[in-house]
């Protein structure tokens, strides 16, 4: 298969033309790239994925030593601690294989959910053993739905990632009157029947958490390494076929990690606190299992 290095540098200069220089974050422009340049840009073999989530070590932990020797009668699930992956993955399998099985609107972000296991179930529990596990630190969340049957499907699960702007993942707010104002557009409905359409979570306390701030300052140099080793293999006059494939998984890599709750998830991180940065105090958890949802 022939390897379209021209047709690849010019959808990503058009991702680059899109971004402009005050993108905050490049997650809007990578569904831009067209999918064909995706599946033609190398030649390496694509590994499947599974395998390596099947590797991921577990972490088993029953929710009463986590909530201070408070039993639960809830459902309980399996949290899966997430490692960092971010120069292990074939991020041209990566982007040829993303979608097969996808559930949201980012079918990458899933299979990166896949490799690190974050894609098991959430746990449900009290609000007893919820008030438990929250501190300053790790608040209480919020999620509103507009229907009682999107908050339903919520809870029986899997999760459904999103999409906003701390990147792909499941969003959740501090605030409940946040909360609430997603439950109802055309606020027509009165506070009881908003209320009920609001679920209260948590993360398990020995869940992985990064402020937004952070991740897209190490993001930030990440990228700058990332950008390095290309402008060394693009001064190469006569690539060889191993360099030119360096160069498209590069290119592959960058347009990943465009994507900061993609980057968060690749790093092992479970939750990205976003509230030092937006009005609305916005939280995106990447890791289904290292939450829990009071019902």
């Amino acid at each position: 298969m022939r390897v379209v290095v021209g047709e690849l540098d010019a959808a990503w200069r058009s991702v680059r033309d899109v971004l402009g220089t005050a993108a905050r974050d490049y997650g809007a422009a990578v569904a831009a790239v067209p999918e064909h340049v995706a599946r033609g840009v190398t030649e390496t073999v694509a590994r499947a994925m599974d395998s390596d989530a099947a590797n991921v070590p577990t972490l088993r932990t029953a929710f009463s030593d986590l909530s201070g020797g408070i039993s639960t009668t809830a459902t309980s699930s399996t949290y899966v601690a997430g490692r960092d992956l971010i120069d292990a993955v074939d991020y041209s399998a990566l982007r040829r294989t993303g979608g097969t099985t996808s559930l949201g609107n980012n079918p990458r972000f899933e299979d990166i959910q896949r490799l690190q296991g974050f894609n098991g179930p959430h746990t449900i529990t009290t609000a007893h053993e919820v008030d438990a596990v929250v501190t300053e630190r790790r608040p209480a969340l919020f999620r509103g739905f507009e229907e009682d049957r999107y908050l339903e499907a919520f809870v029986a699960g899997p999760v459904r990632p999103g999409g906003g702007p701390t990147g792909s993942g499941t969003y959740a707010t501090p605030l409940e009157h946040v909360a609430l104002r997603y439950t109802d557009p055309t606020h027509k409905q009165d506070l009881a029947t908003r209320q009920a359409r609001v679920l209260r979570m948590a993360l398990r306390p020995e869940a992985k958490i990064t402020t937004l701030r952070t991740l897209e300052s190490e993001r930030s140099r990440t990228l700058a390494q990332v950008a390095r080793e290309l402008r060394a293999l693009r001064d190469i006059a006569h690539p060889t076929i191993e360099e030119t494939a360096r160069r498209n998984a590069l290119m592959d890599k960058e347009l990943t990690l465009a994507d900061i709750g993609q980057y968060g998830a690749l790093r092992g991180w479970d939750a990205i606190d976003g509230s030092d940065t937006f009005s609305n105090k916005e939280w995106n958890i990447l890791n289904p299992t290292a939450l829990l949802i009071q019902r």
